[in-house]
């Protein structure tokens, strides 16, 4: 019986953890379609990757320049906003919506920091 009790408590922190956040990644994914997603191909590319892609694949159904999709790529990685794997000389990028909302949190920490003549 007990265990049901912790079991309902922990989904029921998990659903108001839920709610806190939504608005968090809700405001950095438009930040991010801004800055980010600014060309047709790129929105298109974003939308391509699931994990299971690489670039070259995703470039060929495109049918844009694979160089192109690189240097998106690399700018997400560098960014760390989004997670990817290695496979051979090839990086296969996922999504990730927390990595997104974590990377405009601490931009805003950093501004305020600016702001505040912290830094």
């Amino acid at each position: 019986m007990e265990s049901n009790s912790i079991e309902k408590l922990l989904e029921s922190i998990l659903q108001e953890i839920s709610l806190l956040t939504v608005q968090t990644k809700a405001s950095a994914i438009k930040r991010f379609n801004a800055e980010y997603l600014t060309t047709d191909v790129r929105k298109r590319a974003y939308e391509k990757i699931d994990g299971e892609k690489t670039l070259k694949e995703i470039s060929d159904e495109l049918g844009c320049n694979l160089r192109t999709l690189q240097i998106f790529g690399a700018s997400l990685v560098e960014n760390n906003l989004v997670d990817f794997i290695k496979q051979g000389n090839s990086k296969i990028l996922s999504k990730n919506i927390s990595k997104i909302a974590v990377y405009y949190a601490q931009k805003e920490l950093t501004k305020e920091d600016i702001d505040d003549g912290q830094v």
